[in-house]
């Protein structure tokens, strides 16, 4: 399979995020329309969105990255991420993004948010 640029940027910005570099990974969303979809949350706009994800990202122990399906300017990519609290935690995720003009315009997320949800519940 060829990686296509939609590819590399979704590549670029999957790593910013493995770094917990917030700034770098803000350069690969649209600063216009930019949405994103979880389980446990929906966020549009690409700055409301990094504040978010900066405050729970601390967690992340790392991204491995399984599996890769690009259909022309759509990105989906089977991963492990890899968080820690009081013990190290694998959670499978699909990451679903779409690229416009060079720039990621939507990210969708499926993954089993159960202890996530229960983490924050109040």
């Amino acid at each position: 399979m060829t990686v296509t640029r939609a590819g590399q940027v979704v590549h670029a910005y999957l790593n910013a995020l493995a770094e917990r570099d917030f700034d770098r990974a803000r350069t690969y969303l649209a600063d216009a329309g930019f949405r994103y979809r979880s389980p446990v949350s929906a966020i549009d706009g690409a700055d409301a969105y990094m504040q978010d994800i900066s405050r729970v990202w601390p967690i992340l122990e790392g991204i491995e990255r399984r599996k890769t399906f690009i259909s022309g300017n759509e990105v989906c990519d089977i991963l492990n991420i890899k968080t820690r609290m009081s013990d190290l935690r694998i959670t499978p995720l699909v990451h679903w993004a779409t690229v416009e003009s060079g720039k990621i315009i939507t990210v969708e997320v499926f993954y089993d948010a159960r202890e996530y949800a229960a983490m924050f519940a109040s």
